[in-house]
């Protein structure tokens, strides 16, 4: 399981590390030669999208996510289990909700024929990999959910 985390990890890294050179070069070539880099903003907001979606993944499965936990900590043993279970089983019907509305949406996104402004680029791969990246949060959730069921005590990363 941790090589899949590493893998959706270094997915996300790659496109933040993409979006983070296509804003360099955009800068650069745009205040040092006078010239726009074509797309760079649609592409670069389209990459991110899917980063953070990605993202989302590593950080539902590590809990690595900003978490308020005041009553968890006043909590017993078996509160505790409670919330980490009641918690993990509410993160994972959102993310199967959201995966389910993007994967239907997804064949009227690819008939419309979206294109990115300058190159005309169809949006609808981007559309995809992010979807990709949530139903990568459902994979990750039922896995915590499942580790927060049947392993009490045990954290995932």
């Amino acid at each position: 399981m941790e090589f899949t985390v590493r893998m959706v990890e270094r997915i996300a890294g790659i496109f933040l590390g993409i979006v983070a050179l296509l804003i360099f070069l955009s800068v650069v070539l745009r205040y040092g030669f006078s010239v726009n880099l074509p797309d760079a903003f649609d592409l670069s907001q389209n990459l991110q999208g899917i980063a953070i979606m990605w993202g989302l993944a590593v950080a539902t499965y590590r809990g690595g996510h900003i978490a308020v936990d005041i009553l968890w900590e006043i909590a017993g043993h078996s509160g505790k289990r409670a919330i980490d279970i009641f918690a993990r089983a509410v993160t994972t019907a959102f993310f199967f909700l959201l995966a389910l509305w993007l994967f239907l949406r997804l064949p009227s996104f690819m008939a419309s024929g979206r294109v990115t402004t300058e190159l005309g680029l169809p949006i609808w791969p981007f559309y995809l990999a992010a979807s990709l990246g949530v139903l990568a949060c459902v994979v990750v959730s039922v896995i915590a959910l499942t580790f927060a069921v049947t392993r009490p005590g045990e954290s995932n990363g």
